[in-house]
């Protein structure tokens, strides 16, 4: 195990922080590896019951590997590609208002 810093902090938290990093890509290796066992299991098997605890567990162990690659930020709903497309107002039903505002003529006899 590598020496541990006691004299500077920055050094220190650097140091926490590529020790969760091991740590979390060995739990990916390890569920990695459940997926691909069970993967074979699934291969191997006839019984319709037992394909169907085996595809819920990969399901279960692909979604968590999902969540530990991914982290927090990529399950955030993204808006579809079209949202940015400039689309033409549509007016509101009824007459257009007549040019010229207040000082327009007010002719109530034609």
């Amino acid at each position: 195990m590598a020496k541990r810093s006691e004299n500077n902090p920055l050094q220190r938290v650097e140091e926490l922080k590529a020790q969760r990093a091991r740590e979390l890509q060995a739990i990916v290796d390890r569920l990695t590896g459940e997926v691909a066992a069970l993967e074979a299991r699934l291969a191997a098997t006839d019984d319709q019951s037992e394909r169907i605890m085996l595809k819920a567990e990969i399901v279960h162990f692909n979604a968590a590997l999902d969540r530990l690659q991914g982290g927090a930020y990529r399950t955030k709903r993204r808006k579809p590609p079209e949202s940015g497309l400039p689309v033409p107002a549509v007016p509101p039903g009824g007459p257009l208002p007549k040019q010229g505002g207040a000082a327009a003529p007010l002719d109530f006899e034609s």
